[in-house]
């Protein structure tokens, strides 16, 4: 989880994490846009619209309104690789947010270990090690609302 510099301005993270749930279900919780809609926030914000075309070229775009000034956020991007539910590669893009941020590339790839899924993130070309620290923090404390909200074992 240690952010790696991968060439003069351009740095990469790369996150792994183990979680209880069959390959399919984590894959469906990444892109499903009702699954996102339980998960993808932190706190002080809610969801926005979420739109995922889940093939080679489509696009997504993940919305989120601030709870306190009103002001919405999105992620966009488009998908250039989709290996159901072995893999996804897709460009990041902010709107709102991380002004004059570049396009950065976002790599998933979900895993089975054991009785679970391993999901191996990467995320390319954070211009700065603070972007970086940033998104590797969002990164860290969405898994954790993923997993609360659409992985827990139910008993």
């Amino acid at each position: 989880m240690i952010p790696e510099a991968t060439g003069q301005r351009a740095i990469s993270i790369r996150l792994r994490r183990w979680f209880a749930a069959p390959r399919e279900n984590v894959f469906r919780a990444w892109t499903n846009p009702e699954a996102l809609k339980n998960w993808w926030c932190p706190m002080g914000w809610v969801p926005g619209d979420i739109e995922i075309d889940l093939r080679v070229a489509g696009t997504y775009r993940i919305g989120m309104r601030n709870m306190e000034s009103g002001i919405p956020v999105s992620v966009y991007g488009r998908f250039l690789e989709v290996q159901r539910p072995e893999r996804l590669v897709y460009t990041w893009q902010w709107e709102n947010a991380f002004q004059d941020m570049p396009e950065t590339r976002v790599t998933v790839q979900f895993v089975e270990r054991g009785a679970g899924t391993e999901v191996v993130l990467t995320h390319e070309n954070l211009p700065e090690i603070g972007v970086c620290l940033r998104h590797r923090s969002g990164w860290i404390a969405a898994w954790d609302r993923m997993e609360e909200s659409c992985l827990k074992p139910r008993s």
